[in-house]
């Protein structure tokens, strides 16, 4: 069972690296996101920086300035207080251990909006998330995240401690 399911999950994130390139605009921000951080919903995905413990300028290639220094800033608050600050979930999995199959990075009516779509390969849930995006000078880049069973990130970056 290992196995085949390994081989879905590369399966699925090669087919989403091997699409063609979306047009130009948010579905490209966050497609390339998912391209370049799929391999943090595999097996054995701890062993390198996830996407939240990337320096500022990679964060910067997909979050908008105001996410970008919020999640700065709650890195440095783990840093000084050594616990758990406002974020305890990998944002663009929705989960503390992601696991995901059949990526999928839909557009919508709004072009400032992005649907993902995955499925958990061990209990069949998908999951959806809505990309807020912001037209920025370097172009689109997500300004939050909303999810259907908590806070959306902002809201949850925004939080007093």
């Amino acid at each position: 069972m290992r196995s085949s399911f390994l081989a879905t999950v590369v399966l699925s994130f090669a087919s989403l690296a091997a699409a063609t390139a979306p047009p130009p605009g948010a579905n490209a921000v966050v497609a390339g996101m998912y391209k370049d951080f799929g391999w943090e919903a595999k097996p054995g995905h701890a062993e390198k920086p996830g996407l939240i413990e990337q320096p500022r300028a990679v964060l910067s290639r997909y979050f908008d300035g105001t996410l970008t220094a919020l999640i700065l800033a709650d890195r440095k608050c783990v840093e000084r207080t050594k616990e758990v600050c406002r974020l305890d979930f990998s944002p663009i999995w929705d989960s503390q251990d992601p696991s995901a199959t059949k990526v999928n990075v839909l557009g919508s009516n709004d072009p400032a909006v992005v649907k993902v779509t995955f499925t958990d390969p061990e209990s069949g849930r998908s999951t959806t998330l809505i990309y807020r995006m912001a037209k920025t000078k370097d172009g689109w880049r997500i300004h939050d995240i909303e999810y259907t069973s908590h806070e959306s990130l902002l809201t949850i970056l925004r939080r007093d401690q």
